[in-house]
Protein backbone atom coordinates (compact mmCIF):
# COMPACT_ATOMS: atom_id res chain seq x y z
CA UNK A 1 0.00 0.00 0.00
CA UNK A 2 1.23 3.48 -0.83
CA UNK A 3 0.57 5.25 2.48
CA UNK A 4 -0.78 8.77 1.93
CA UNK A 5 0.25 9.92 5.39
CA UNK A 6 3.86 9.12 4.56
CA UNK A 7 3.71 11.13 1.35
CA UNK A 8 2.28 14.08 3.26
CA UNK A 9 4.88 13.77 5.99
CA UNK A 10 7.74 13.59 3.50
CA UNK A 11 6.41 16.69 1.77
CA UNK A 12 6.18 18.55 5.07
CA UNK A 13 9.59 17.59 6.39
CA UNK A 14 11.31 18.11 3.03
CA UNK A 15 9.83 21.53 2.32
CA UNK A 16 13.13 23.20 3.20
CA UNK A 17 15.18 20.95 0.89
CA UNK A 18 16.34 22.05 -2.55
CA UNK A 19 14.40 20.65 -5.49
CA UNK A 20 16.05 17.65 -7.12
CA UNK A 21 15.44 15.74 -10.31
CA UNK A 22 13.63 12.55 -9.34
CA UNK A 23 14.25 9.14 -10.89
CA UNK A 24 11.32 7.43 -12.57
CA UNK A 25 8.76 6.50 -9.90
CA UNK A 26 8.81 2.82 -9.04
CA UNK A 27 12.26 2.07 -10.45
CA UNK A 28 15.18 1.16 -8.14
CA UNK A 29 17.96 3.70 -7.67
CA UNK A 30 21.02 4.13 -5.47
CA UNK A 31 20.52 6.07 -2.24
CA UNK A 32 23.36 8.29 -1.04
CA UNK A 33 24.12 9.31 2.53
CA UNK A 34 22.56 8.15 5.77
CA UNK A 35 20.10 5.26 5.56
CA UNK A 36 18.33 2.74 7.76
CA UNK A 37 19.11 -0.92 7.29
CA UNK A 38 17.12 -3.76 8.83
CA UNK A 39 16.53 -7.47 8.19
CA UNK A 40 13.80 -7.60 5.53
CA UNK A 41 11.67 -10.77 5.81
CA UNK A 42 13.14 -13.66 3.85
CA UNK A 43 12.23 -13.78 0.16
CA UNK A 44 10.44 -10.41 0.23
CA UNK A 45 11.12 -8.27 -2.83
CA UNK A 46 11.68 -4.56 -3.40
CA UNK A 47 8.50 -3.64 -5.27
CA UNK A 48 8.64 0.17 -5.43
CA UNK A 49 11.03 3.09 -4.93
CA UNK A 50 10.26 6.77 -5.19
CA UNK A 51 12.04 10.01 -4.31
CA UNK A 52 15.60 11.19 -4.83
CA UNK A 53 19.03 9.62 -4.21
CA UNK A 54 20.17 12.56 -2.06
CA UNK A 55 16.92 13.55 -0.35
CA UNK A 56 13.57 12.14 0.69
CA UNK A 57 12.74 8.68 -0.60
CA UNK A 58 10.45 5.70 -0.04
CA UNK A 59 11.10 1.96 -0.47
CA UNK A 60 8.35 -0.67 -0.42
CA UNK A 61 8.77 -4.43 0.04
CA UNK A 62 6.19 -7.21 -0.30
CA UNK A 63 6.28 -11.03 -0.27
CA UNK A 64 6.97 -12.91 -3.52
CA UNK A 65 4.00 -13.44 -5.84
CA UNK A 66 2.21 -10.41 -4.32
CA UNK A 67 1.25 -7.20 -6.12
CA UNK A 68 2.00 -3.80 -4.62
CA UNK A 69 -1.58 -2.67 -5.32
CA UNK A 70 -3.34 -5.67 -3.81
CA UNK A 71 -0.98 -7.35 -1.35
CA UNK A 72 -2.28 -9.50 1.53
CA UNK A 73 0.67 -11.41 2.95
CA UNK A 74 2.57 -8.43 4.39
CA UNK A 75 4.11 -5.08 3.55
CA UNK A 76 7.19 -3.08 4.54
CA UNK A 77 7.81 0.58 3.83
CA UNK A 78 11.00 2.47 4.71
CA UNK A 79 11.05 6.23 4.17
CA UNK A 80 13.66 8.95 4.63
CA UNK A 81 12.76 12.60 5.16
CA UNK A 82 14.74 15.78 5.72
CA UNK A 83 14.43 17.34 9.15
CA UNK A 84 12.31 20.48 9.55
CA UNK A 85 13.91 23.91 9.66
CA UNK A 86 16.28 24.53 12.62
CA UNK A 87 13.80 27.02 14.08
CA UNK A 88 11.15 24.33 14.42
CA UNK A 89 13.61 21.86 15.90
CA UNK A 90 14.62 24.52 18.43
CA UNK A 91 10.97 24.99 19.37
CA UNK A 92 10.59 21.25 19.91
CA UNK A 93 13.70 21.20 22.07
CA UNK A 94 12.41 24.10 24.16
CA UNK A 95 9.16 22.19 24.63
CA UNK A 96 11.19 19.10 25.61
CA UNK A 97 9.59 17.21 22.72
CA UNK A 98 11.39 14.73 20.48
CA UNK A 99 10.82 14.85 16.73
CA UNK A 100 10.19 11.08 16.57
CA UNK A 101 7.42 11.29 19.18
CA UNK A 102 5.82 14.25 17.40
CA UNK A 103 5.99 12.52 14.01
CA UNK A 104 4.50 9.28 15.34
CA UNK A 105 1.66 11.12 17.08
CA UNK A 106 0.84 12.93 13.84
CA UNK A 107 1.03 9.66 11.91
CA UNK A 108 -1.48 8.11 14.33
CA UNK A 109 -3.87 11.04 13.91
CA UNK A 110 -3.60 10.80 10.13
CA UNK A 111 -4.22 7.03 10.20
CA UNK A 112 -7.34 7.48 12.34
CA UNK A 113 -8.60 10.25 10.07
CA UNK A 114 -8.06 8.14 6.95
CA UNK A 115 -9.81 5.06 8.35
CA UNK A 116 -13.24 4.39 6.87
CA UNK A 117 -14.33 2.45 9.94
CA UNK A 118 -13.04 2.16 13.50
CA UNK A 119 -9.38 2.85 14.16
CA UNK A 120 -7.75 1.47 17.30
CA UNK A 121 -4.32 2.88 18.10
CA UNK A 122 -1.56 1.02 19.89
CA UNK A 123 0.26 2.63 22.82
CA UNK A 124 3.17 4.84 21.76
CA UNK A 125 6.61 4.05 23.19
CA UNK A 126 9.97 5.85 23.16
CA UNK A 127 12.76 3.26 22.94
CA UNK A 128 16.47 3.00 22.18
CA UNK A 129 17.93 0.16 20.12
CA UNK A 130 21.52 0.00 18.86
CA UNK A 131 22.12 3.50 20.30
CA UNK A 132 19.34 4.85 18.06
CA UNK A 133 16.25 6.70 19.30
CA UNK A 134 12.92 5.14 18.21
CA UNK A 135 9.26 6.08 18.66
CA UNK A 136 7.15 2.96 18.10
CA UNK A 137 3.38 2.52 17.79
CA UNK A 138 0.76 1.44 15.29
CA UNK A 139 -2.86 0.42 15.12
CA UNK A 140 -5.63 -1.29 13.19
CA UNK A 141 -8.34 0.12 10.89
CA UNK A 142 -11.24 -2.30 10.40
CA UNK A 143 -12.38 -0.75 7.10
CA UNK A 144 -9.64 0.83 5.03
CA UNK A 145 -11.15 0.76 1.53
CA UNK A 146 -11.33 -1.39 -1.62
CA UNK A 147 -7.69 -2.44 -1.29
CA UNK A 148 -8.27 -3.68 2.27
CA UNK A 149 -12.01 -4.33 2.77
CA UNK A 150 -11.37 -6.42 5.89
CA UNK A 151 -9.08 -3.85 7.44
CA UNK A 152 -5.40 -3.15 7.75
CA UNK A 153 -3.00 -3.01 10.67
CA UNK A 154 0.49 -1.60 11.07
CA UNK A 155 3.50 -1.29 13.31
CA UNK A 156 5.11 2.12 12.77
CA UNK A 157 8.50 3.32 14.02
CA UNK A 158 10.14 6.71 13.57
CA UNK A 159 13.92 6.76 13.93
CA UNK A 160 16.07 9.78 14.74
CA UNK A 161 19.06 9.74 12.44
CA UNK A 162 21.94 12.18 12.43
CA UNK A 163 21.00 13.66 9.06
CA UNK A 164 17.45 12.43 8.39
CA UNK A 165 14.23 11.29 10.01
CA UNK A 166 13.32 7.71 9.10
CA UNK A 167 10.05 5.81 9.20
CA UNK A 168 9.52 2.03 9.20
CA UNK A 169 6.02 0.73 8.51
CA UNK A 170 5.08 -2.97 8.65
CA UNK A 171 1.53 -3.60 7.43
CA UNK A 172 -0.85 -6.56 7.33
CA UNK A 173 -4.35 -7.21 5.96
CA UNK A 174 -6.78 -9.96 6.95
CA UNK A 175 -7.51 -12.01 3.82
CA UNK A 176 -10.71 -13.69 5.05
CA UNK A 177 -13.55 -12.88 7.48
CA UNK A 178 -12.11 -15.56 9.77
CA UNK A 179 -8.75 -13.79 9.88
CA UNK A 180 -10.51 -10.50 10.60
CA UNK A 181 -12.09 -12.08 13.70
CA UNK A 182 -8.89 -13.74 14.91
CA UNK A 183 -6.08 -12.46 17.14
CA UNK A 184 -8.03 -9.43 18.33
CA UNK A 185 -7.61 -6.52 18.56
CA UNK A 186 -4.75 -6.24 16.04
CA UNK A 187 -5.60 -9.22 13.75
CA UNK A 188 -2.01 -10.39 13.43
CA UNK A 189 -0.60 -13.76 14.44
CA UNK A 190 1.92 -13.83 17.29
CA UNK A 191 4.56 -15.21 14.92
CA UNK A 192 4.13 -12.39 12.40
CA UNK A 193 4.01 -9.79 15.16
CA UNK A 194 7.28 -11.06 16.63
CA UNK A 195 8.94 -11.20 13.20
CA UNK A 196 8.03 -7.59 12.37
CA UNK A 197 8.92 -6.16 15.78
CA UNK A 198 12.25 -7.99 15.89
CA UNK A 199 13.05 -6.57 12.45
CA UNK A 200 12.31 -3.04 13.71
CA UNK A 201 14.44 -3.59 16.82
CA UNK A 202 17.36 -4.68 14.62
CA UNK A 203 17.27 -1.49 12.52
CA UNK A 204 20.54 0.46 12.45
CA UNK A 205 21.86 3.60 10.77
CA UNK A 206 24.41 3.32 7.98
CA UNK A 207 25.94 5.26 5.11
CA UNK A 208 26.38 8.57 6.93
CA UNK A 209 29.41 10.24 8.46
CA UNK A 210 31.16 7.95 10.96
CA UNK A 211 28.63 5.19 10.19
CA UNK A 212 29.22 1.77 8.70
CA UNK A 213 28.68 1.25 4.99
CA UNK A 214 25.18 0.09 4.08
CA UNK A 215 24.75 -3.49 2.87
CA UNK A 216 23.60 -4.05 -0.69
CA UNK A 217 19.85 -4.28 -1.18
Amino acid sequence: MRILTTVALCALLSANAAAQEQPEAGKPFTINGEQVTLPVPKFWKLAWMEGTPDGANVLEYIPPDEDIKSWRGGYLQISRSAYPAPELLAQLEQAKANITDVALAQNTRDAAKGCGGKYQAMPQHALTFNNVRFAVGGGFCDLYGPAAPLGEGAFVAFIQGKDYLFRIHYGWRPATPEEQKSHLPWRITPAASLRYLESIKAATLCGGKDQAACPAR
